[in-house]
């Protein structure tokens, strides 16, 4: 996917992607196909560049500015500005690992590449991550781990509540696609993941964008929470 580039690295017209994840702000608010369509008319116009997520997935990306942003003491972000690389994260040890061969490796449990979240589960990887969403829950209030509702990555072909998802990731829905601004903002939705070791962690992602408004650093809160009772 090609890239215009201006001298600071980004189209004045165009702009690139962050990611802030809490493990919980520009809104998705349309299924996959309709984000495509926004992605074709940017294109068009020259709204910004398209950032293409190696699956089949695409979205315009933008930048945000404004007043700094203060996240809570337990937030990390991590760089997922490279269009190539994914970043990988072992949830036991909240360490970034570098896997040799990440689709049969036990060494991570999440991985970052621009806004696409994957997990060491199904297409990704053979570590059995799966993902589940609580749309209405507060991180805070999220103590115990659900007992049932688990997806995995399905990036070939998207099962389930993900059929109109592209590209078929456990974490598609994480943002909201703001079709005026060509943004991304966090949903604010809790997700647990349970891990290759078969442990428990709530997520939320907060941002996507850096202080100064670049796109593809994701801000996150995780913490382990307890197992299903």
């Amino acid at each position: 996917m090609e890239r215009r580039e201006r001298a600071d690295g980004v189209s004045v017209s165009e702009s690139s992607l962050q990611f802030h994840v809490r493990i919980a702000p520009v809104r998705f608010t349309s299924t996959a196909s309709t984000l495509s369509v926004a992605v074709a008319l940017a294109a068009l116009v020259g709204l910004g560049p398209v950032a293409c997520d190696g699956s089949g997935g695409e979205t315009s990306e933008g930048e945000t500015g404004g007043e700094p942003v203060v996240y809570p003491d337990d937030a990390q972000t991590f760089d997922a500005t490279d269009y190539d690389r994914w970043v990988y994260l072992d949830l036991e040890t909240d360490e970034l690992v570098t896997p040799a061969t990440p689709e049969d490796s036990a060494e991570w449990d999440m991985a970052f590449q621009r806004f696409n979240i994957a997990v060491n589960g199904g297409t990704s990887g053979t570590g059995e991550v799966a993902v589940a969403r609580l749309d209405d829950a507060v991180y805070e209030d999220v103590t115990v781990a659900p007992a049932d509702g688990y997806v995995t990555d399905n990036v070939v072909d998207p099962v389930g509540g993900m059929e109109d998802v592209e590209p078929g990731y456990a974490f598609d829905l994480w943002f909201d696609y703001d079709m005026d601004e060509h943004t991304l903002s966090p949903t604010g939705r809790v997700y647990v993941v349970r891990t290759v070791e078969q442990n428990y962690y709530k997520v939320e992602v907060l941002d996507y964008y850096d202080q100064a408004g670049t796109a593809g650093y994701v801000t996150s809160r995780i913490a382990a929470v307890d197992p299903p009772t």
